[in-house]
């Protein structure tokens, strides 16, 4: 009778701590330590200017050290499609807003940011104009990984571009017929 009892004490103790474990460890706290929060920040700020730096330069090996290989690869796509289409952009970043970091396991991390580019499509071979958008505001989310003690971003989604100025192109006529003067501040302007 008592080791009837034993089992079914130590089975309702395991009924108990075992889905009580199993909640606790699903309940990280993913909120980065002031060390995590710095070195994912520059991370993000290095993939950023370097991705600036592959569109210029239509190479997506220019994201080495700050890119794993999957999302090089994926760069690189995208600069083979571009070229494909006639085009290269030179996209500046003007600012970059970190609005969240979450810190998985350690080596994890997702990062969600608004981002503000100066974008120019130019001709790919030409090097011509075709338009711009100096204010391109996306809201996007990246995922880094820390390997060797070194996070690398291995995606990263534009989740929405903000209308923003729309694409401008540049033509002979607008550079030669007369403007607008743009509206005076001042006295009841808005």
């Amino acid at each position: 009778m008592r080791s009837e009892r034993t089992w079914w004490r130590a089975g309702l103790i395991g009924l108990v701590l075992i889905p009580l474990f199993l909640f606790l460890n699903g309940c990280e706290n993913t909120t980065p330590t002031p060390k995590e929060r710095q070195e994912v920040s520059a991370a993000v700020m290095k993939y950023l200017h370097q991705l600036s730096d592959a569109y210029t330069n239509m190479d997506a090996r220019r994201l080495k050290g700050a890119a794993g290989p999957g999302e090089m690869a994926a760069v690189a796509k995208l600069l083979h499609q571009l070229a494909e289409s006639g085009d290269r952009l030179e996209a500046t970043l003007l600012k970059a807003d970190i609005q969240k970091i979450d810190v998985f396991r350690v080596v994890n991390a997702t990062v969600q940011l608004v981002e503000v580019w100066d974008v120019k499509r130019l001709d790919a071979y030409t090097g011509k104009l075709k338009g711009e958008n100096p204010a391109t505001v996306q809201h996007s989310v990246m995922q880094l990984r820390k390997v060797k003690g070194v996070w690398l971003v291995t995606d990263r989604r534009v989740l929405e571009t903000e209308k923003g100025s729309a694409w401008k192109v540049k033509t002979p006529e607008a550079a030669t017929t007369p403007q607008p003067a743009p509206p005076a501040k001042g006295h009841g302007a808005k």
